[in-house]
């Protein structure tokens, strides 16, 4: 189920309810366009300092102490409408990894089955290219982009895994080019930034292969993705022979490195920084090619470079406050931090110099890494900026923002019924809206239900994509970097 949500006139929130039944996805869109947009007052804030040379500085320790409040999404929306998705023989959806919206298209990148395209009314309308090794088509898919009127697949290239095969699409499906970058990234985990005119790489710190020996994290590309200016994690300078010998390839599990982000924020002509373990939030200059310091967050005691490199061996990294994410709206700064089982979403009044902070409870899931001389993936389930919904019900999780007018947001189908509560237990702005939402979602749990039969096909599917997941995770990202060798 999607509901997207338009934010102080110019950003728009998008929420799935997902479930598997009989290979196909069940999806409603809820779409807002905003007039105007409110704010709640409360006596729990805390007043940041803003200097005169626009820096705003703020103690997150401090501001952890004050008694917790609400943030609301009306804060940064207030109208919703609601559009189902088109569900054919042709547009069968299983997992979503990404979404791209525009003013008439709504483009959703599945995992298994590849980008669909739908109008904002939710008619299915055509698929973007095809798994396949022929003209055109693409293997796997490191990141969907939909730039002006052109769609871009991103994929691995046949190469090396430091490049990049960019398949170019039109709306309609048609195949335009391919083109090849130069080596830019370490892993295949290295992203692609297309922000207003400009180009961006980003890669995080994983060292694999030799090819580059500067440790840049973000870089500025021209027309043809060569690196005109490298951007550095400050954390980084003087540790390169330490994070070369650190590195993967070529130590096997001696030493396992990596690290989240970087975090950057997008929105109107403002692109936002912050650098993984860093408590600065750099402002790109668009006239200087530079990275300007906007907002330094004081975030206490932090972890040692090993330690928070190094979180796969040490548990403890995660007893230190992080910073995780970073949003921004037209009169707000998020910032989301995370310190033990707990996520703290802290809002920023850009207006006012204000800050308000909510709690949430953060689940932290451990996996055994296959391989490893008994290494633990660490991660938490929710580190994403959450709002009580106050529209029309329950929370708003973002998970994706795909420009600078959509929010996105993920509700996982074993939710539903603790939703459904949360919304009929809850006050919102609009009641027949609530209503209708509750509607729709006795309509899905019905469909639900009416499949429950089928259980051995449903098991049988869900089987077929965890197995094709697991299959991609190996070969993909741990064969591809090295990690695990392939076996003969």
């Amino acid at each position: 189920m999607l509901v997207i949500y338009s934010c102080m006139s110019i950003y728009t929130a998008i929420f799935f309810i997902m479930t598997i039944m009989k290979k196909q996805f069940i999806a409603i869109l809820f779409i807002s366009l905003v007039v105007s947009c409110g704010s709640h007052d409360s006596k729990n804030k805390t007043e940041s300092l803003v200097e005169e040379d626009s820096i705003v500085r703020i103690g997150i320790p401090d501001v952890l102490k004050e008694e917790k409040v609400e943030l609301y999404l009306s804060d940064e929306a207030d109208k919703i409408d609601i559009v189902p998705l088109e569900t054919t023989g042709q547009s069968l959806l299983s997992t979503i990894v990404d979404v791209f919206i525009t003013d008439e298209d709504i483009f959703i990148w599945d995992f298994k089955n590849g980008i669909f395209r739908f109008s904002r009314d939710g008619t299915f309308l055509n698929k973007i290219g095809k798994r396949g090794q022929g003209p055109g088509e693409y293997l796997y898919v490191n990141q969907l982009i939909v730039d002006y009127d052109k769609v871009l697949i991103s994929e691995t290239g046949k190469e090396s895994s430091a490049t990049r095969r960019i398949h170019v699409y039109d709306f309609q499906g048609h195949f335009l080019q391919t083109i090849l970058t130069p080596k830019l990234f370490v892993g295949t985990l290295g992203t692609l930034l297309f922000f207003n005119d400009e180009r961006f790489a980003v890669d995080p710190i994983a060292v694999f292969d030799d090819f580059r020996k500067n440790y840049w994290t973000v870089a500025l590309l021209d027309s043809s993705f060569n690196i005109k200016k490298e951007f550095y994690n400050p954390s980084f300078s003087g540790r390169e022979k330490d994070i070369w010998e650190n590195r993967s390839l070529s130590y096997g599990w001696k030493s396992f490195w990596e690290e989240y982000g970087p975090f950057i924020s997008t929105y109107k002509n403002d692109m936002h920084v912050c650098f993984y373990q860093e408590d600065t939030v750099y402002l790109y200059d668009k006239i200087k090619k530079e990275l300007k310091p906007k907002y330094i967050l004081n975030m206490g005691d932090k972890p040692t470079f090993e330690t928070s490199h190094q979180f796969i061996k040490d548990l403890s990294f995660f007893k230190y406050l992080c910073l995780y994410n970073i949003y921004e709206t037209q009169e707000s700064f998020y910032f989301v931090c995370t310190r033990g089982d707990k996520l703290y979403n802290i809002r920023y009044s850009k207006k006012g110099g204000e800050t308000f902070i909510s709690e949430k409870q953060a689940i932290l899931r451990e996996k055994s890494l296959p391989g490893s001389p008994g290494f633990i993936l660490r991660s938490y389930d929710f580190r994403r900026l959450t709002l009580k919904n106050d529209l029309c019900g329950g929370d708003f999780y973002v998970r994706f923002t795909p420009s600078d007018k959509y929010w996105v947001s993920v509700v996982e189908p074993s939710k539903i019924e603790d939703l459904m509560e949360e919304i009929k237990n809850g006050r919102v702005k609009n009641e027949e809206l609530k209503k209708e939402f509750i509607k729709k979602l006795d309509e899905f749990i019905d469909q639900h239900e009416k499949d429950e039969g089928d259980q051995e096909e449903q098991d049988e599917q869900i089987m077929d994509i965890l197995n094709y997941l697991t299959d991609w995770l190996i070969n993909h990202i741990l064969h591809v970097d090295g990690q695990i060798p392939k076996e003969a």
